[in-house]
């Protein structure tokens, strides 16, 4: 699969920064944070979560090194005291592990596309310092118009033929009471989990192909022949024209789940 695209992915900046906000909304920064952003794409969040400890350090990973030399050309561009405060690297998530080393773990729209939950948050539990906190956040929008659409349209000929074969991660369990069944069970304190739905006004259902384009559609339009990626995205945009009985602006509804807990101690 080629590798991501920063500047599609950042084309709904706004949009992706609103569960962000709503995280950094509920969470009180000490001074002296040492955190760790998982799937932490261009950087941008990795830079706030530093803006808001005076003199805590903040550390990126991503399994994409586009993403990450994204990341690394934002850090070049800041402020001297801010950019020493920062650190990038291309890791796979999936293997991250530490020993109480963070009091703080972050991750935003990325443990979505894992496959063992279970083990990701077990080790962010062993890396987290006595008292450290976890904040997750990640898409559970599979009943929305959209994804509904793009999984008929993945099952139907020619494209099954074609992209049969693909499987993402994406999980139909991702919902509030797994994850705090899930964390308690782990070990975690004041563990928290639930939806918040985002609404996002959109020039047309185009635009939402786009939205997907960047994330969800990356693994499917990436194994089609470069000749027949357009038929692709033209027959997902009309479907989407249909679903949504629009062709102009509409509102995309976008729901997310949260995932809340803290190490005992």
């Amino acid at each position: 699969m080629a590798d991501w695209n920063p500047e599609l992915y950042n084309r709904f900046r706004r949009y992706r920064a609103e569960p962000v906000e709503h995280i950094f909304s509920r969470l009180q920064f000490a001074d002296d944070e040492q955190m760790i952003d998982l799937g932490c794409g261009p950087g941008d969040n990795t830079v706030e979560l530093a803006r808001r400890s005076a003199h805590g350090a903040a550390r990126g990973v991503d399994s994409s090194p586009a993403m990450i030399e994204a990341a690394e050309k934002l850090r070049d561009s800041l402020p001297i005291d801010l950019k020493s405060r920062l650190s990038f690297a291309v890791i796979d998530v999936s293997t991250f592990s530490a020993d109480r080393e963070y009091s703080l773990i972050f991750s935003n729209a990325t443990i979505q596309w894992l496959r063992d939950h279970r083990g990701v948050f077990t080790r962010c539990l062993a890396a987290l310092k006595p008292g450290g906190r976890l904040a997750v956040q990640m898409p559970a929008n599979a009943i929305e118009t959209a994804k509904v659409e793009m999984d008929r349209l993945l099952g139907e000929s020619p494209w099954r033929e074609l992209l049969g074969g693909i499987q993402i991660p994406f999980r139909k369990d991702a919902v509030p009471e797994h994850y705090l069944r899930m964390l308690t069970e782990l070990g975690y304190a004041d563990v928290d989990s639930y939806y918040v739905t985002f609404h996002h006004p959109m020039d047309s259902p185009a635009e939402v192909v786009q939205w997907y384009r960047s994330t969800g559609l990356r693994p499917f339009v990436d194994a089609l022949p470069d000749d027949r990626q357009g038929e692709f995205l033209a027959a997902y945009t009309e479907r989407l024209e249909r679903a949504y009985g629009a062709t102009g602006p509409m509102t995309f509804d976008f729901r997310r789940i949260f995932i809340w807990g803290r190490r005992p101690g």
